[in-house]
């Protein structure tokens, strides 16, 4: 996962202001991470990038040289702009702070006429940037925000209060929105030896820094995880990221919980307030499950690159998903099917990725705009295609002789994976089947071959196994916890033609035609049992593949 961009603003400003050098690591070049970078290299602190692949950027404090003025243009970066305001307030100059078209109507006023009680001279244009600034001699030690629109407002004044000569106490005017990303932010000055707090009704910051650290690491981000999380919930996927951080302080992190809820019964609400970025992801996974979701807690979206709720209910309905729109959210009756559908994102990175999620599980879905994405997760598209090719290893297992090689060189191709055939592997190891078992045995025959079927559970595997691999308890616990197996069920008389004239070994001594009967009484209940999907060896070979790819695999 690219590192949290929120995580990363958070961490350029507080290392800029503590007054030490500091290397920030793990920084995505993202859209708003560049434009903050930008920001601060502006108004003249010592901030670059020192190798965006690896994402290192040296942040220093401002320098003597450093320019009075300068405009700081922020694209559509909401954190990049509102950060870079309270900044600008506390830097000597004039600065012009600015955004892209959608920027430009962002509500930003309740933070201007935080700064203009705080004494210093801040003007926005109808409420939305660009915004004006004299900034460098703030005073007063407490001030009132009106945080009810945007937790941001809070969290720029708490980035730059260690450096008012009293510090800060911010009230609350109306319920903190996304409380927890305030928290977020307090927690991020504590790294740098700031004493901050967030309580029900304020926030206060002391005057002053500690020791700051010389590297510090952003935290993967949570927040584009979203889309894979939601991924796992709808399909059975276990998309995995391990740099992400448990407990790292992000409000996303607790999707999962909140996910959980969408197993429970024909009708649930769920908060989004906590997390208003997972919105999108779990309007769209609410469309795709049975049952009736009421999304509530999401009105602050409406103020985002877009009015989320708005757009969202709009490009879900031309989807063919049964909803309605609220001030705060939606009513998502989900389970219908979808209709093909261009959809327009309106240059929101997330609406992108929550229709690629869409996308990923019905047919016909083209997210027109698809760059937007950087603004957060530039290597999105490149991600969702490795997720695609690396689906699930599909196991085929059924009788010797149904037909589980050829089915999986077809599948193979289909979904342009690698094919492995547990008993050709064998043959390439050990010798002829036969053989081995003559010498060694069917106990160590199978020993041997659950080794084999565990070496070749990979991602984007097809594995053919043999006929009896199932027969052994300790390869169905194997294929039960990592694979998606498919059985191919051949008929008796199938059977008994295809291994007229076999050379197989026999498995009770009796001919290998005459033992099949028997055989197959055995092991049908575990076919059955471990099966994820049935095939009729029987059809031909294109439906073979139609049934065994059927919904899982973008069929």
């Amino acid at each position: 996962m690219p590192g949290s961009k929120s995580d990363a603003n958070r961490l350029l400003v507080a290392a800029a202001l503590s007054g030490h050098p500091v290397t920030v690591t793990g920084a995505s070049p993202s859209d708003d991470v560049r434009h903050l970078v930008a920001a601060l290299a502006t108004m003249g602190y010592g901030v670059r990038w020192l190798d965006e692949t690896a994402g290192e950027v040296a942040v220093g404090p401002r320098r003597s040289d450093a320019p009075t003025t300068g405009t700081l243009f922020c694209g559509n970066a909401g954190t990049a702009l509102r950060f870079s305001i309270s900044v600008a307030a506390i830097t000597p100059g004039e600065w012009t702070i600015d955004g892209d078209a959608h920027m430009r109507r962002r509500p930003i006023q309740p933070l201007v006429d935080a700064w203009r009680a705080l004494g210093v001279d801040a003007e926005a244009s109808n409420g939305c940037p660009p915004v004006r600034v004299r900034g460098g001699a703030p005073h007063g030690d407490s001030v009132r925000v009106d945080a009810r629109i945007s937790s941001q407002f809070v969290s720029s004044l708490l980035l730059v209060a260690a450096r008012l000569p009293r510090g800060l106490r911010i009230d609350f005017g109306g319920e903190l929105a996304s409380r927890d990303y305030a928290l977020w932010t307090a927690a991020v000055l504590r790294r740098f030896g700031v004493e901050a707090e967030v309580a029900a009704d304020h926030a206060s910051v002391r005057h002053g820094y500690g020791p700051a650290p010389q590297r510090i690491e952003v935290g993967g981000d949570w927040s584009s995880m979203g889309v894979w999380t939601c991924l796992d919930l709808l399909t059975g996927s276990r998309v995995q990221a391990p740099a992400l951080q448990r407990d790292s302080g992000q409000p996303d992190e607790a999707l999962g919980a909140l996910l959980a809820k969408l197993r429970a019964g024909d009708e649930r609400t769920l908060d989004v307030d906590p997390l208003p970025d997972q919105f999108l992801n779990l309007a769209v996974t609410a469309a795709l499950v049975p049952g009736t979701t009421h999304l509530i807690g999401a009105a602050n979206t409406r103020r985002k690159e877009c009015d989320r709720v708005a757009v969202m209910a709009r490009e879900l309905r031309r989807c063919g998903v049964d909803l309605d729109e609220h001030e705060d959210g939606l009513t998502v009756r989900g389970g219908a099917a979808w209709r093909p559908t261009v959809i327009d994102p309106e240059a929101d990175h997330r609406i992108a990725m929550a229709f690629a999620l869409a996308g990923l599980c019905v047919p016909g879905i083209t997210v027109g705009d698809p760059d937007c994405v950087a603004k957060s997760y530039p290597t999105f598209w490149d991600d969702l295609e490795r997720v695609r090719a690396q689906h699930r290893p599909v196991v085929l297992i059924g009788m010797r002789a149904a037909g589980k090689t050829t089915l999986g060189r077809e599948l193979a191709q289909r979904l342009g994976s690698t094919l492995c055939d547990t008993d050709e592997q064998f043959v390439a190891r050990h010798g002829e089947i036969g053989a081995f078992v003559a010498a060694n045995g069917w106990p160590a025959f199978r020993k041997e071959e659950r080794q084999l079927v565990a070496a070749t559970l990979q991602p984007g595997t097809i594995v053919a196994t043999g006929g009896g691999a199932v027969e052994a308890t300790a390869t169905q616990q194997l294929l039960r916890e990592r694979a998606f197996v498919v059985f191919v069920d051949a008929p008796l008389e199938l059977l008994r033609a295809r291994l007229a004239g076999s050379d197989r070994p026999s498995l009770t001594g009796a001919p290998v035609t005459d033992e099949l009967d028997a055989v197959l009484a055995r092991r049908l209940p575990i076919y059955r049992a471990m099966a994820d999907r049935t095939v009729d060896a029987s059809l031909a070979l294109d439906a073979q593949v139609s049934l065994a790819l059927r919904g899982e695999y973008g069929n």
